[in-house]
């Protein structure tokens, strides 16, 4: 006997109940199917956790109509495939369904049950196929992503764990004040520092200490975005990271670059959201404590979006973190320095701040091989008991002269 948490899951919505008795039925040997009498409670079902793969919707209902129901059922539920039944004559309605909806397939009413069968095999299929392409570029988007990160975190240790530390404290941010796409916001803050790599060596010394810099320099500085949109955007699907760089020197109040105008509410989140975590690392970097750099952003209010100033203020101030010490063969991928790590006559090899990876672990593993070796312990940031509680559950990123990093 097939189990029914094996089928595809099915949702159809109509208004009568007769109708998708019959249905129900009629179906039950192939699919799981769930019903819903009206667009509303259409609406509810969508809410469950486990997703449906076709949702199918009468056109002609009382209330919210068919064009309306997909509509929303494409918002609610972007994965499912969907379905038109209609027993309307007048196709430029359904028209209007199948574009709003953007709806696989349509039939009219009365469907015998071969035809509807087949409808919604067609309908799985699509569905999954969707799914199979997006799981592997998405496959493909992660390893170019990771492949970008390891080569910076050689190139440039100091940038790539600048750009893990501007990570978290984005992380934080956005874990008050949950935006769409969070996943490309974090990763347009973590992959800021590409450009590093274009710069002479004693220009990358200072800006690593936040030094102040001359002209030629600076014009050096202000091009690093251009240059890390240069190296993302042969990458599929990071359009909304690229641009999120491409402003990110770009203040809310429409200074800085690039001048094209582009201000407020105008300017794309992640550029408004990297530009606050970059200017603040900048200020660490200094040696301001987190309050102090805080009262620095606030004295250039105008330059960042209130918002994300109002959810970033709490975040500073608690910015202080625990720490402990591991040996170096304890050392694990996902720890965050929370000093620098040195040689035993105090040569600077990893700064403070960058979260571990295997290249990195590989790397303190050569520097130990050599006679300077390694100072052990390392200190790295402590777990918190709700980092710690996550993991076990997945288990069963005060003048106008103040040194900012648009000024």
């Amino acid at each position: 006997m097939t189990n029914t948490a094996d089928l595809p899951r099915i949702l159809l919505v109509d208004d009568e109940p007769n109708l998708l008795d019959g249905f129900r039925r009629q179906l039950r040997r192939e699919f799981s199917v769930e019903t819903a009498v009206g667009a509303a409670k259409g609406l509810f079902a969508l809410g469950q956790e486990k997703a449906f793969e076709v949702i199918v919707s009468d056109f002609l209902m009382p209330g919210i109509n068919g064009a309306e129901f997909l509509a929303a059922a494409r918002r609610a539920a972007p994965n499912s495939t969907r379905m038109l039944l209609t027993g309307h004559t007048d196709l430029s309605d359904a028209a209007v369904t199948v574009n709003q909806g953007q709806v696989f397939r349509m039939l009219l009413k009365p469907v015998d049950h071969e035809t509807m069968t087949n409808a919604l095999n067609d309908c799985v299929a699509q569905h999954r196929m969707i799914l199979g392409q997006r799981e592997l570029l998405e496959q493909t988007l992660r390893g170019s992503v990771k492949a970008l990160t390891d080569v910076l975190s050689l190139a440039s240790p100091t940038a790539f764990g600048r750009g893990a530390r501007m990570r978290r404290v984005a992380s934080a941010v956005l874990d008050k004040m949950p935006v769409e796409d969070r996943w490309a916001v974090e990763l347009a803050v973590e992959m800021s520092q590409l450009g590093v790599v274009s710069l002479p060596p004693s220009v990358a010394a200072k800006l690593n200490i936040g030094a102040e810099l001359t002209d030629t320099e600076r014009a050096m500085v202000d091009k690093l975005p251009e240059v890390a949109e240069q190296i993302i955007s042969p990458i599929p699907r990071l359009s909304s990271v690229s641009e999120a760089i491409r402003y990110s020197r770009k203040g809310f109040d429409g200074s800085g670059l690039p001048d094209d105008g582009t201000a407020g509410d105008r300017l794309p989140f992640g550029a408004r959201l990297l530009h606050l975590v970059e200017d603040y690392d900048v200020l660490l970097m200094q040696g301001m404590s987190p309050v102090s750099a805080l009262t620095t952003l606030r004295s250039h209010a105008r330059r960042y979006d209130p918002v994300l100033m109002e959810a970033f203020a709490g975040i500073a101030i608690a910015g202080a973190e625990g720490v402990r010490g591991v040996m170096l063969d304890d050392l694990e991928c996902g720890m965050v320095l929370a000093v620098p790590v040195t040689s035993k006559t105090h040569v600077l090899l990893v700064n403070a701040g960058q979260e571990v990876t295997m290249g990195l672990i590989n790397r303190l593993h050569n520097f130990a091989s050599l006679e300077d070796g390694v100072t052990e312990p390392l200190i790295v940031v402590a777990e918190t008991d709700a980092e710690t509680d996550e993991t076990e559950a997945e288990v069963s990123p005060a003048d106008e002269n103040a040194p900012a990093a648009t000024d």
